[in-house]
This record gives structure tokens, sequence and C-alpha cells, in this order.
């Protein structure tokens, strides 16, 4: 285990002009700035980076809340602090519509490395094309992907008469499947004039906009379709209304391209909710139409693919229609899938079989060919393939252990980092800013810096940023940088326990297994405290603001809000009492449980009522969620680590795995509850 010293000196604050007087908010710091000139230009003691924190926080808390004097009168004071720049950014991004280009443009090329920069970019060059400053956005806009200013830098052009070229590039813009930006409609309107939209380029946009399901758009675009085509568009709207449910009309239709485009999509439309009515219609237009054979591939190919995953009667029928080259991965894994729940395992065997050799690979289907071969009788080759995969320490590997009696082998293998590369990495000036940027609570920024940081990293430089990050106790950031290393057996960091008393204290007071409770949280959240997905979910378990609110008024616990989830006691309280409902609900069935945590007790139901049941590991890997397939393999790997990593009996994963639907008993097993844990070496 490597043993981290601590670190010689704190970064906070570096002073290099001498001492400097500011008022904040009636707080006089001269005293302050005068003990650091004294320091010289040795790194600020604990007590004075911690009055620049707190006094950069304010500034910060001032600039969000619109108290511009209080921040103004901040930043002489905070002008040596490691984050002022981030002030300045605050500033600029206030005064953008007024700052000049000089000075925005230095500022921008000086901090072309901090997180903020392509944010303040952005929105800089969109006010200068609000406030038609044409030169500037030619000058400095030429190369941003945004879509606003994009359309800035085409009026500036047109302002400046630059029009050479210009009307391929305003169709590329016009031609989108949503609604652009206000900004365009100028440039849109000079394409207008110029004749450069055309039926065929407004089709081509109807197209991209009902793939988008943007009907409303679609039908504005149709205005600039010639009367033939907007026949086309008409049919394509009225079928769109009815679902697809009728598309058999189309037979009716002449048999031209825009047919075929609306019957396509009309039917992978459809077999997403009833693909035996879309199989039906594309039987009815197959005879009628002249589909190229590329198009006529796609249509059997989706159709055999949401059959298979709608569980119909009819999918080996639609998946032997489709021809060899249209036999992608996708459609092959759905075919695997769709084979084991009907028993069928030569079928299992034989969809592996021509997978890309990488997928096959993959532990994922070579558990399920072991699987083929052991129920079609070819035990040889499959003991040779669960004695193999049984040597790692995943889901399937654990697998394939139960079913032959093994112990699991987990290989640690001890971090080893040079302190030499540490330092040195605690050195650079992104990993700097954003571990001071963590100090002040700005932990989004602070996330944006260290990625930055760690761009072309090799392995070396990884392992040293993991090595920071854990020192740091920042377990989600040297869990990432381990992922992309591959340092998969470098568990101690991997899956460290800060947070195991808060989940055993919280598991043993609901009844939960706690290494369950570990696992499941190790998979929400990475173990960061302060986590916020994209749809608002929070914390360790990422609880939702309205799972809390319920869990609250049905279990009388005390919840202020959604920054409370930000909070680990409180946040590990309610996941582990969700838990606890869901388990009552389901049994006391982790599997039906974890799959409730991350898509909902509703599409669980859904599943057990209209799916496979019996093998769970079959129920598992044909769950229509992708999200929800890999999420319960990796909770019960976890949990399996995790118990492991507590120093405890190690009960074997099919243990943790009853059997799906009515009769939900333990899923039988040959051999001991609890493994043994050994490291087997590669070839053993």
């Amino acid at each position: 285990m490597i043993s981290f010293p601590a670190h010689p000196a704190v970064r906070a604050l570096t002073l290099r002009d001498g001492p400097r007087e500011f008022t904040f908010s009636g707080i006089l710091l001269t005293a302050l700035f005068a003990v650091c000139a004294a320091a010289g230009n040795l790194h600020a003691d604990d007590a004075a980076a911690g009055v620049h924190r707190e006094a950069f926080t304010a500034a910060w808390n001032a600039a969000r809340n619109g108290k511009r004097a209080d921040f103004e009168s901040a930043m002489p004071g905070l002008r040596d602090y490691l984050l002022y720049p981030y002030l300045q950014y605050e500033d600029l991004r206030y005064r953008r519509s007024r700052v000049s280009d000089g000075e925005m443009s230095d500022f921008l090329e000086t901090h072309r490395d901090w997180a903020f920069t392509s944010g303040l970019e952005q929105a800089w060059l969109r006010s200068l094309g609000k406030r038609k400053q044409w030169d500037s956005v030619l000058q400095y806009g030429g190369v941003s992907e945004d879509t606003e200013v994009r359309c800035h830098f085409a009026r500036a052009r047109i302002e400046r008469g630059m029009t050479d070229g210009l009307e391929a590039v305003a169709r590329s813009l016009w031609t989108a499947g949503k609604s652009q930006p206000d900004a365009c409609d100028p440039v849109f309107a000079w394409l207008k004039r110029q004749g450069g939209i055309s039926s065929g380029l407004a089709w081509e946009r109807i197209r991209l906009a009902m793939a988008a399901r943007e009907r409303n758009l679609a039908r504005y675009v149709a205005r600039y379709l010639d009367p033939a085509d907007l026949v086309w568009s008409d049919r394509w709207q009225q079928q769109d209304r009815g679902g697809y449910r009728r598309l058999q009309q189309a037979g009716k239709w002449p048999d031209d391209e825009k047919a075929w485009q609306i019957s396509e999509f009309g039917l992978g439309r459809l077999a997403r909710n009833d693909p035996d009515r879309a199989w039906e219609i594309f039987r009815v237009l197959d005879g009628r139409f002249s589909w190229p054979e590329v198009t006529r591939g796609g249509i059997l190919a989706e159709l055999a693919l949401w059959s298979a995953v709608d569980g119909s009667e009819g999918t080996m029928e639609r998946m032997d229609a489709v021809p060899t080259a249209y036999r992608e991965d996708r459609l092959l894994e759905w075919r695997a899938r769709y084979a084991m729940t009907r028993g069928d395992w030569a079928a299992v065997a034989d969809s592996i079989e021509v997978m890309d050799p990488q997928l096959k690979d993959d532990s994922r289907w070579r558990y399920w060919e072991a699987r083929a071969f052991l129920e079609s009788g070819r035990a040889d080759e499959a003991n040779e393939g669960l004695y193999a995969l049984a040597g790692e320490a995943n889901y399937y590997g654990f697998l394939a252990a139960d079913y032959l009696g093994l112990p699991y082998s987990i290989c640690p293998e001890e971090p080893a980092v040079a302190e030499e590369r540490v330092r040195a990495t605690y050195e650079i000036a992104g990993f700097e800013r954003a571990l001071e940027l963590r100090q002040v609570g700005l932990s989004n920024w602070a996330r944006s810096e260290w990625k930055i940081a760690e761009r072309g990293f090799d392995r070396d430089g990884l392992r040293a940023s993991a090595a920071v990050a854990t020192r740091e106790k920042w377990p989600d950031m040297a869990i990432f940088a381990l992922g992309n290393s591959g340092d998969l057996r470098w568990y101690e960091w991997r899956f460290p326990l800060g947070y195991s008393d808060l989940a055993r204290s919280n598991a043993e007071a609901r009844d939960l297994d706690p290494s369950w409770v570990m696992g499941l949280m190790r998979s929400e959240s990475a173990l960061a405290e302060d986590a916020i997905s994209h749809a608002g979910a929070r914390g360790l378990m990422q609880v939702t603001p309205h799972t809390a609110t319920q869990l609250s008024r049905r279990h009388s616990l005390a919840y202020s809000g959604r920054a409370q989830l930000l909070d680990a006691q409180t946040n590990v309280r309610f996941g582990t009492t969700y838990l606890r409902e869901l388990m009552d609900r389901f049994g006391d069935d982790p599997v039906l449980v974890s799959g409730a945590y991350n898509a909902g007790p509703n599409a669980v139901d859904r599943w057990v009522e209209d799916g496979y049941t019996g093998d769970p590991a079959i129920w598992i890997d044909t769950l229509p969620y992708f999200e929800t397939r890999d999420y319960i393999p990796r909770v019960m790997a976890f949990s399996t680590l995790y118990e492991w990593r507590f120093g405890q009996p190690v009960k074997r994963i099919s243990v943790r795995m009853l059997r799906v639907g009515p009769d939900t008993k333990a899923n039988p097993g040959k051999h001991e509850a609890t493994a043994d844990v050994v490291c087997r070496a590669p070839g053993e």
C-alpha cells in the first residue's frame, strides 16, 4: 500500500505584489495582507488560505446574487489568489456587452486551458452578434461550432458582402431537424432571396424534423414544398397522427422514393410499440414497392430487432428473413437474447458465433456461449469457457465460478505510484485549480478543471491522477482515472471504504445487506457525495427531490429541500429507506430491487408481468432498457467486491439472485452459499 505524507504546501494563495487592502461587506482585511506580505513569496498558511477562500466565496456569491458593488469591492484584494481569474470570468461575463474586444480576447487567450473559457467565449461571441459588431464577429467567430455564433458569422459575411460560397453554408444551417436560433433568421431570409431553398431541400429538412419528433417544424417547412411534394407531406402527417397503424394504405401510393421513405420511417416507429402489426403491414407493402436493397434490408432488421425486444412469437422468422449483410451485432445480440428466453440454446450459440470478435470476447457473451454449450450437451467446451471466465473478478466471472463450484478469483494489485510523480501532478496548474475550487465548494468547476488537466495523460499520468484524488479523498476522480488507465485490480482505490460505516449503520437499521448498499452506492455515484445527475438525482445514492419528499411524508423524515440531499448522512438515510420500501414490494429480491432503483418500480412490475420468468441471469440480460441491463450486473458484482473488502464471508452471487416470477425461491445451486476467494494466476 502506498503511503502519502502530508503535502508540503498549501497553494491556496500566492502573494506577489505585497500587501493589499480591501473592504468586503464591512470587513477590513488590512491585517491579513500585512501578515501575508511579511511572508514574501512563500505559500500562505492555512489561516490565510481560509480567509481568502471565505472572501472568494463571498465575492462569488455576491456576483451570483446580483450584488455588484460588493463583488467589485472584493476583487482588488483577491488579485493574487489562485482563483482570481474565476472572479475575472464572472466580471467579464457580466460586462461582455461592454468590454473591449482586446480585453476579452487577451483574457481568453491567456486562460485558454481554463474550464470557463469555452463558455465565456461563446457568450461573448453571441453578444457581439446581437450587437451587430460584424467586424468583430468576422475576426473572432470563424472557428466557433456553436450554431448561433455560426449564424452570426454568416450574417456578418452578408453584411460585409463576403457571400462567395455562402449559400452552401446557409443551406447546411437551415437543413436541421430542430428550430434554429433567432440569429439564423436573417441568414435564412437571405438564402430564400437567393432561391436557395428548393423543394428537395425542404423535404430533407422535413425528414430530419420527423426523425427528431419535431412535427410542428415539419408542418412549417412544408410551405417550401412544391405541390407534388406537398401531397407527400400531407400523407406523412396523416399517418403520423394515427401512429402508422394504417400504413397499409401506402400500398395505394405511387411506387416512389418518398413512399419508401415514409413507409420505412413509419414501420420503424410502429415496430417499437406493435412489432406484429408492423410485420403485417410490411408484408402487404413488400410486394408493391420496389424498395432498394439497403432500404428493405434495414426495414427487416428493424422489425426483427423490435420483435425480439417485445418477445414476439414471430421473432425467429423475422430474424431469419434479414439478409446476412444487415445482421449487425445489435441484431445478433437480440437474437441471442430472444433465443435464451425460449430455451433455444443452439440459436444462442449460432448468434454468438457470428458476432464481431471484439464483442464476442466480452465477458457477457463468453458466459452465454458457455451456457449455450452446456445446455446443448457440449460439456467439454462449456467447462473450458466457464473455467477461463471464472478467473475474472466480474459479474459473469462470478456466475461462471458458481456454475463450476470454484472459488472466486480476485487478484488485488497494490497501488504503486512514485512519490515524485504524485508531487509533480500536484504542481500541474489545472490540478491546483481543481483542488482549490473543491475547497471553495465549486465542485462542478473543480471536476471540469481536473478533466481538462487529465487530457492526454498516459497510463502513468492517470495513475498519478488517481493517487492525488485518493489522497484528497476524492473517490470518484480516482475511480474514473483508474477505469481509463485499465488498473481494474487496484481495488483499494477503486472500492474505497470511506462511507462504509455510514452504509453499515443505515443498512442494519433497515435490515439490508451493507455490502449490497455499498455496491449500489458505488454504482450510482462513484461515491461522489456532491453528485448531481442530469435528471436531478443527488448525492451518494442519487435520490431525487421528488422521492425524498414522498419518503419524508411516509416515514416522517426531516427534509428541508434538495440541498439537504448533498449531505451524506441525509442522502444515505433516504436512499436506504427507499431500498427498504422496494425490498418489501419485491419480496426481498436484490435483483428486482436494483432494477427498480434504476428504472423505477413500475417498469420492473411490467417486465415481470409481461416478460421472461425463471433464471434471473436470463431475465437481467433480456431487459429492454440497456442501462438497467448493465446496471444490475454492476451492482451485483460491486456488492461481492465490497463484501470481500469488508473481510466478510463472500456470498456466491447466485445466492443473491432469486428466480423471477411467481416461484420466487432461491436460485438453485449445486454448491455452498459462500465462496472462497483466491488469486488464480492467468492460465491456471
